[in-house]
């Protein structure tokens, strides 16, 4: 099969949804769409209703949104990953196994119909015993043309739930999974710590007490010193947007602790704030020369690269 000139990337997360027409070989984006119906919205939509099938449901979704490209005729596939392929998604797809390699070979794809000229290449997820991602391993996938030539290390991609990858000679051969985002908005909006919290823009004001919070992840006194945040407000006067910063401090140093005597290289590819944010906790406890960051850009077109590796393996 020849490889379309065009494809439609879709990154259907748990809480967005991310359409862009593509130009195959520039990876051009031409077009570009998005939402904020995730696949949790759209399945609870799902539930709503007993008319139309699961997949058919989310078909109809995708279809709407797709019909909002002019352009979109010119694609000859829809490439599409994240949670679309999980239950509460289009259509649930088993994981890969982790290894996976910088070829694609390990993951799972599924083509689904969707109308004439027009198919999905439906991306699974990866797991291991502890751990498991959907849309991280094509990220990761289009982010090892940049990790090659370093040839070994640990790929970081924060989020709600951020993944740790190890990387080895072209290979991502293990996972880490860690709960900071969501433990992160449980504290600091449903608990007793949420009336000593403020959310705000990360600025150089607040770095002093993410610096503060750091200290105490990275010790591993996370646990024990978490009900300070309140303390710090009541007893000492804190303002509430530093103890933001205090509290996100000891959660990602508590995430990062493990790496504080690595030799190895650490990858992190993030947006911003989160790219700011874990770039410094990195960088206060390793070699400067071990922290390779790659931003924003370089991971939305990472994405881009992994689809179409995806692409060339369907191909063939």
């Amino acid at each position: 099969m020849k490889i379309p000139d065009y494809f439609i990337s879709c990154d259907w997360g748990t809480s967005n949804f991310r359409l862009k027409l593509v130009a195959t070989e520039t990876l051009n984006v031409l077009v570009e769409h998005k939402t904020d119906q995730g696949v949790k919205v759209v399945y609870q939509k799902f539930l709503q209703q007993n008319q139309i099938g699961q997949t058919q449901f989310f078909k109809n979704y995708l279809e709407s949104q797709i019909n909002k490209f002019d352009d979109y005729h010119k694609a000859g596939l829809i490439v599409a990953a994240g949670m679309a392929s999980s239950n509460i998604g289009m259509k649930e797809l088993p994981y890969g196994e982790v290894p996976f390699n910088d070829k694609g070979e390990g993951l799972k794809w599924e083509i689904v119909p969707f109308k004439e000229n027009l198919d999905i290449i439906l991306i699974s997820g990866v797991k291991t015993e502890t751990g498991m991602m959907r849309g991280e391993e094509i990220q990761a996938l289009g982010l090892s043309k940049y990790l090659e030539s370093y040839r070994s290390g640990i790929l970081i991609l924060p989020g709600t739930h951020s993944k740790h990858v190890h990387y080895l000679n072209g290979e991502f051969n293990s996972l880490k999974s860690f709960m900071t985002g969501e433990v992160f908005e449980l504290l600091s909006c449903n608990s007793i710590l949420s009336n000593s919290v403020e959310k705000c823009h990360w600025i150089n004001k607040r770095h002093d007490a993410f610096k503060q919070g750091l200290k105490i992840g990275f010790r591993g006194e996370l646990s024990a010193h978490l009900f300070s945040v309140r303390a710090r407000h009541i007893l000492d006067d804190a303002n509430k947007k530093d103890n933001f910063y205090f509290l996100s401090g000891m959660l990602i140093g508590d995430e990062l602790s493990y790496l504080k005597d690595m030799e190895h290289n650490v990858f992190l590819a993030a947006p911003e704030p989160f790219y700011s944010m874990y770039k410094l906790a990195l960088e206060s406890v390793l070699n400067a020369a071990q922290v390779i960051c790659f931003g924003d850009k370089v991971l939305e077109k990472a994405l881009l690269l992994g689809q179409n590796n995806i692409m060339e393996i369907y191909a063939k």
